[in-house]
């Protein structure tokens, strides 16, 4: 079985979607032949993209139905609530008169959370909708003592650590309100922002955390740290906040947990479940909800060594390579299997 993928371009797919392509090429590459970005879609038996708004995809989904080769679609999150309300007056019109139609004649849809199927099912005319979850996508596990040394972290700092695109869907100025209104231990805590985005809102930032520096706690940006590097902030952060507005995955809260860093995040995410059946709160995305969440944590204090590897364990069980590679062979060989039946 050959499978070809489609992305969008790479400046649009950097980070979580890039990644996450990526990664189930390569976890699939064990048991059939994947291609990425084919010269022409009738080589293969079937076609996989990535992602929406594409006019190209629209293309090659014609030349697919030409040749008889089906075609599923994975929207990864760009039908989300959140993501639709953005520019919802130019998405309208392109949706009626092109994107409907790309989804429609689909095989089948593939969500990667209930919660993002669930929203997809607010739309008319689609077909199928399948649930695959992401999976990990590095060995790294937990390494806390060794990770504080290398960053010069003390042991008495509570690090809080965001890592994600700097965009105001994640909801870091949502994480800095909080914090201006938290009431104690802001001496020991340390806030560490690893991410890149728009000039604009990273402007907006910083001139927040500068206008109120004497309610905030200290402020770190790094900037964006995407490679090998970003396991190290990771491991040793104590907290991981990702206050978003939207996740349809949310594969950095799956790289927290796996090595076995606690997460703060909201119940726009698919981890409420998850998370909750660990004791760790999932909140609104607002800053009292926020709020309340930081000052559960943080009363807690650290989470133990056993507690750290027994989160990440349970990660690992839940969404190993080899669990997801399994599910999405057998989702490919269905679609392909419902053309002779």
């Amino acid at each position: 079985m050959k499978v070809g993928f489609y992305s969008p371009p790479a400046h649009q797919s950097l980070g979580g979607l890039e990644l996450a392509i990526r990664s189930i090429k390569e976890y699939l590459q064990r048991d059939c032949l994947v291609e990425l970005e084919p010269p022409d879609p009738g080589s293969c038996d079937l076609i996989h993209f990535h992602g929406l708004w594409q006019p190209r995809f629209h293309q090659l989904a014609a030349r697919c139905q030409s040749a008889s080769i089906p075609y599923v679609i994975s929207p990864h999150g760009m039908l989300e609530p959140w993501a639709w309300q953005h520019k919802w007056w130019k998405k309208w019109p392109y949706y009626l008169l092109f994107e409907q139609r790309f989804l429609s004649q689909a095989a089948s849809l593939l969500a990667t959370s209930p919660m993002e199927k669930q929203n997809l099912q607010r739309f008319t005319a689609l077909p199928a909708i399948e649930v695959i979850p992401l999976s990990i996508t590095t060995e790294h596990g937990p390494d806390y003592e060794a990770a504080r040394r290398k960053l010069g972290w003390v042991n008495q700092e509570f690090v809080l650590l965001f890592l994600s695109r700097l965009h105001p869907k994640k909801g870091v100025h949502l994480l800095f309100q909080a914090l201006c209104k938290l009431s104690r231990l802001k001496q020991t805590l340390r806030v560490v922002v690893v991410g890149d985005g728009s000039q604009t809102y990273k402007d907006h930032l910083c001139k927040f955390v500068r206008l109120n520096q004497h309610r905030l706690p200290t402020v770190e940006f790094t900037g964006p740290i995407w490679g090998p590097e970003k396991w190290t902030f990771l491991q040793g952060a104590d907290l991981f906040c990702l206050p978003t507005y939207s996740e349809n995955f949310g594969l950095a809260i799956l790289e927290a947990c796996q090595v076995g860093t606690p997460v703060l995040t909201t119940v726009t995410t698919p981890w409420k479940e998850f998370l909750e059946a660990r004791g760790f709160p999932v909140v609104r995305p607002s800053k009292n909800g926020v709020l309340a969440g930081l000052t559960d944590f943080i009363e807690r204090g650290k989470l133990s060594s056993d507690h750290r590897y027994g989160l990440a364990e349970e990660a690992r069980r839940r969404f190993s390579p080899s669990l997801v590679s399994g599910q999405y062979l057998h989702y490919y060989l269905g679609i392909l299997s419902s053309r002779f039946t």
